[in-house]
């Protein structure tokens, strides 16, 4: 598996390095999305001595180029994972006040910029605010 991620970091652009080639075996075994925080803490229970700093650049650099995808959550953290392992999200908007015929128009709306990105719109659910809080 290693020389199919050294091939694939070679192929995006990137010079292969053993941080490079750890966040990505790393990543490849993982069935969840990881923090930089767990990253570096699985990899240090892996003896792999890579500092906090180095994995936040490698996770950079690696998302820049479309080898891992980030996934932000409420509270500002953000999980990375390989593209293909991000499947679903949740996407919550709040509205003041939202007629019926308005929820039609909204819906069309989001799927033509789903659409544009290439993802699927599974469900919609409308909520007035003070079921919310």
């Amino acid at each position: 598996m290693t020389i199919a991620i050294q091939q694939n970091i070679r192929k995006a652009g990137l010079r292969v390095t053993s941080a490079r080639v750890a966040v990505m075996s790393l990543l490849t075994a993982q069935a969840e999305d990881l923090t930089v925080k767990e990253l570096y803490q699985k990899l240090y229970q892996q003896n792999k001595k890579i500092g906090l700093a180095t994995i936040y650049r490698v996770i950079a650099d690696l998302e820049i180029v479309g080898l891992i995808s980030q996934n932000k959550l409420s509270r500002g953290d953000a999980k990375y994972a390989l593209p293909h392992l991000v499947e679903t999200g949740v996407l919550q908007i709040k509205c003041a006040d939202l007629k019926h015929h308005d929820q039609a128009e909204l819906v069309e709306s989001l799927q033509i910029v789903f659409q544009k990105f290439n993802a699927n719109l599974l469900e919609i659910e409308f909520m007035e605010l003070s079921q919310i809080n």
